[in-house]
């Protein structure tokens, strides 16, 4: 069952995973070859969510860098009802086996962020989105999945961010 806080986490998961070990955006390695090994004996249940948070923590400070912080929201730092949502999905076994699924290659990891996004959106570096978290979540969730997906393609940072009203 796809929700506003799997397709939140989902996205978020992918693109950190592309921007590790496809484009190179920060220098952590919480999806490289070896971070299972090293995050396992210490998290022996919780592996795959530290390495979640500890990918959203990288990414959050890159985008937070290029963008500021203050009255925004970008995908690594969701207003707080969505993030509590995406720290539940993420304990949730058959989801996060199915979306172990698509970390298994950079192809792989594309194509399933391409059926998440909203075909046609260009990227640029910091910009802005119109939209709002509270109401129209899905659809701005979709929108950035389009901006990372188009980034990834053409080899460029982008930080895209919203705006609080």
């Amino acid at each position: 069952m796809t929700t506003v806080f799997t397709q939140a986490a989902e996205t978020r998961v992918l693109v950190g995973y592309l921007a590790e070990q496809h484009a190179a955006w920060f220098t952590s390695q919480f999806f490289g070859p070896r971070a299972s090994a090293f995050l396992t004996p210490v998290f022996a249940r919780t592996a795959f969510q530290a390495q979640c948070n500890g990918v959203t923590a990288a990414a959050a400070r890159a985008h937070e860098d290029a963008i500021g912080t203050g009255r925004t929201h970008h995908l690594f730092r969701l207003p707080e009802v969505l993030e509590q949502g995406v720290a539940t999905a993420l304990f949730d076994t058959a989801f996060v086996e199915q979306l172990r699924t698509h970390l298994t290659s950079t192809e792989v990891a594309l194509s399933r962020l391409e059926a998440l996004a909203t075909p046609g959106i260009a990227s640029e570096g910091a910009q802005v989105l119109s939209g709002d978290f509270v109401d129209g979540a899905e659809a701005l969730l979709q929108a950035l999945a389009g901006v990372y997906l188009d980034a990834f393609r053409k080899g460029i940072k982008t930080f895209p961010f919203v705006r609080e009203a």
